[in-house]
């Protein structure tokens, strides 16, 4: 009878953790170089594959007047290359910040990142320590009926200073793939981030 018991309960527990499991579409980082001007600035990317998060450090060394993010993305569908999207844009951080203050829509995000870390909040960007730490974007299972896709990011930040002119202060490399897997450590889909009602 306790024999019984035992293998019954293996069972269910065999069962309730298969039921745990999803479906679901995530990245798989596969080479990430990182680049930065010392001088002014420092920093570390770093990303888990099984929980999975996102860690981002920067040491500000000389405070920066203003900065522009030059981002270069590529992502292709794995079975067909043919098939490929891209994005080649310069933002101006500065003018982001001033949208995060005005806009509902940026104060929600930039709230929402901010519980993960001390994140730049103005500009000038002043000496000091800035970090993002265990930070995911909600999930949704319904990613899972994509097609599994490769990704290549360039990314670039320029420092301005008073008479405009660009230096290079950061210069990244991310490559990685979208894969189907099952997860069982599900993080809340994107409805998640709306404000909780009474």
């Amino acid at each position: 009878m306790f024999l019984k018991s035992v293998i019954l309960l293996q069972i269910l527990l065999a069962l309730c953790h298969g039921g745990l499991a999803e479906k679901m579409m995530r990245p798989k980082f596969k080479d990430i170089k990182i680049w930065s001007d010392e001088k002014m600035v420092s920093h570390k990317v770093a990303y888990d594959n099984s929980d999975p998060h996102l860690n981002f450090s920067m040491e500000v060394h000389q405070e920066l007047h203003d900065v522009d993010v030059h981002l270069e993305v590529r992502i292709s569908n794995k079975l067909d290359p043919y098939y490929t999207t891209t994005l080649n844009t310069t933002i101006n951080v500065c003018r982001i910040l001033g949208f995060a203050n005005k806009s509902p829509v940026g104060r929600f995000v930039h709230g929402f990142i901010r519980e993960y870390g001390n994140i730049v909040d103005s500009c000038p960007i002043a000496k000091g320590s800035y970090y993002i730490n265990k930070f995911w974007w909600p999930e949704d299972p319904t990613t899972a009926i994509l097609p599994e896709l490769e990704f290549d990011i360039q990314f670039e930040a320029l420092h301005l200073d008073a008479n405009k002119k660009r230096t290079v202060i950061m210069n990244d490399h991310i490559s990685g793939e979208f894969n189907v897997q099952d997860v069982s450590n599900l993080k809340p889909g994107i409805f998640a981030m709306l404000p909780k009602t009474s």
